[in-house]
């Protein structure tokens, strides 16, 4: 990895649970006495993820001066962190102390444990006579237990001078029990302009390295929309491409072959956003980086699994970019999500006992072709360049009999209604799941229509219930026992600091018939 190897990071983010041990010391590192700051250090603001029916993981990063990721030296910090039943903060249920080490950006990850199910709870950090905001989440219900109700929100694309995050002011607004957030997190390119109204100076840098992708990282985090949601809910976050750069497949960036310039750029972005976000560490095999593929029970109503599309495939069979359909792409010698995730699926789909089966990954699941008029011409990075891979999962999906599979999308910066099919040439073959693609928060902006690009190819397939390529927003899901709502949240503008959102349509999924309907 760059500026720190595989091995060592596992050991640096490895802390101990935080209800059983209070202290966690970095390996190698000595604890410093508690600093004063010259500022407050808790400028990124605080966040939650990754919630159990006992658990969670608790984030913070000590940044006094943000636009210095070296600000605070090499000193190891002591960060105190204590969650309790109320949001003042007196009915404490669990505290400790945990390490904000230099190797990774004085970032505090905290797995705490032993919690209350299906119950609220506040949290908050402090060091150096410091405190920072108060962070809420709920954990989920024991997961031998009905659930009355699931709540959540589903974000992608959010580029920063793309425009403000109208759509997370309105998400605040809402009572969710967590968000699903499907990757582009933050964009790597140069930032040449923006449209929002304050500058970013000391940020402008195309994300390249640690250190340059730490920086686009805490741009981002600045943005006190972003930080309030995240203080408001729990987030299970995956990436997507622009997280490392755009269109890369595995250890292959787009329109290149693999090298160890990319190995290593992409294993510095790997470790920013562990560094940046409130997700567990698990102990990756010796081919992982950074295994973020995961599931998580909200008791008996659902089950969520997210996908890795990008870690583990293999490079686009034919080619980058828009493409004919060539015939290496109608062999099994290739993977989107890997072998071993594939398996991992399949077992999954196999073992569920809930009543609806969430999947949260990052492209395009139903096929488009982008000129069905004339050839079979599709985009390679998404499920479309890998059409054997897709006939693989959603045979698992019909193979195992899942109740009521709903896949969530990201990438797009369009919304798509889909129904999912075993042969999508075939108008009589029977739906098998349902997929939701999210508009993106920001992506685009408020003048950047996809709709004249997309819209001409979505007539002729007519498994696309619905499409919208010109707005912002995000997707608000309900569940319960009989059915599944989402809600399309549109805001009305991402460049004007005052948008608001409001909800465009409406589509119901019922408790075992795929497909959406209004």
């Amino acid at each position: 990895m760059s500026a720190l190897d595989r091995r060592r990071f596992l050991e640096l983010a490895g802390w101990c649970t935080g209800s059983a041990i209070a202290l966690a010391l970095m390996p190698g590192s000595s604890l410093a006495a508690p600093r004063r700051f010259s500022r407050n250090p808790f400028t990124l603001g605080v966040a939650s993820g990754d919630p159990t029916s006992s658990g969670i993981v608790l984030w913070t990063r000590l940044a006094p001066e943000p636009a210095d990721p070296s600000a605070l030296g090499s000193a190891t910090i002591p960060v105190r962190w204590r969650v309790a039943r109320d949001d003042r903060m007196r009915d404490v249920v669990a505290a400790g102390t945990a390490t904000a080490s230099p190797q990774l950006a004085h970032s505090v990850h905290v797995e705490v444990d032993r919690l209350r199910a299906g119950a609220d709870h506040f949290f908050q950090f402090d060091t150096g006579g410091e405190e920072s905001p108060v962070g809420h989440f709920r954990t989920a219900p024991d997961r031998h237990r009905w659930a009355n109700q699931l709540t959540f929100a589903v974000a992608t694309c959010q580029d920063h001078p793309s425009g403000y995050y109208t759509a997370y002011r309105d998400m605040v607004g809402n009572d969710l029990d967590l968000v699903l957030h499907l990757g582009d997190y933050t964009y790597e390119y140069f930032i040449g302009g923006s449209n929002r109204a304050e500058p970013v100076t000391g940020f402008e840098e195309e994300a390249v390295d640690l250190r340059t992708y730490r920086l686009r990282h805490t741009l981002y985090k600045l943005d006190p929309d972003l930080q309030a949601a995240h203080a408001a809910f729990p987030f299970v976050v995956v990436w997507d491409d622009h997280e490392v750069a755009n269109d890369y497949s595995g250890l292959a960036p787009e329109f290149d072959s693999p090298s160890p310039e990319f190995t290593a750029r992409r294993a510095a972005a790997y470790q920013a956003f562990y560094e940046h976000l409130p997700i567990r560490l698990r102990r990756a095999r010796p081919e992982d980086t950074l295994r973020i593929y995961r599931r998580l029970d909200y008791g008996r109503l659902a089950e969520f699994t997210m996908f890795d599309d990008r870690q583990y495939r293999t490079d686009n069979p034919c080619g980058d970019g828009e493409a004919l359909r060539c015939e290496a792409a109608l062999t099994d010698d290739y993977t989107m999500s890997g072998w071993r995730q594939e398996r991992w699926v399949r077992d999954g789909f196999d073992d569920t006992r809930a009543r609806w089966s969430i999947v949260g990954q990052q492209v395009l699941l139903a096929e488009l072709e982008h000129l069905p008029y004339e050839d079979e011409r599709y985009w390679n990075d998404a499920w479309d360049g890998y059409p054997v891979a897709r006939r693989r999962l959603l045979d698992s999906v019909a193979d195992e009999r899942v109740r009521n599979p709903v896949f969530f999308t990201g990438d797009w910066h369009s919304t798509f209604v889909n129904d999912l099919k075993l042969d999508f040439k075939d108008l009589a073959a029977p739906t098998v799941a349902t997929e939701f693609v999210t508009p993106a928060i920001t992506t685009g902006g408020d003048t950047t229509p996809y709709g004249p690009y997309y819209g001409p190819m979505v007539p002729f397939s007519p498994h696309i219930k619905y499409f919208e390529g010109d707005r912002r927003g995000y997707m608000k899901a309900t569940v319960t026992r009989d059915e599944l709502r989402v809600d399309l949240r549109f805001v009305s503008s991402v460049e004007d600091p005052n948008g608001t959102g409001r909800t465009e349509r409406s589509f119901f999924v019922e408790d075992r018939r795929p497909g959406a309907v209004v």
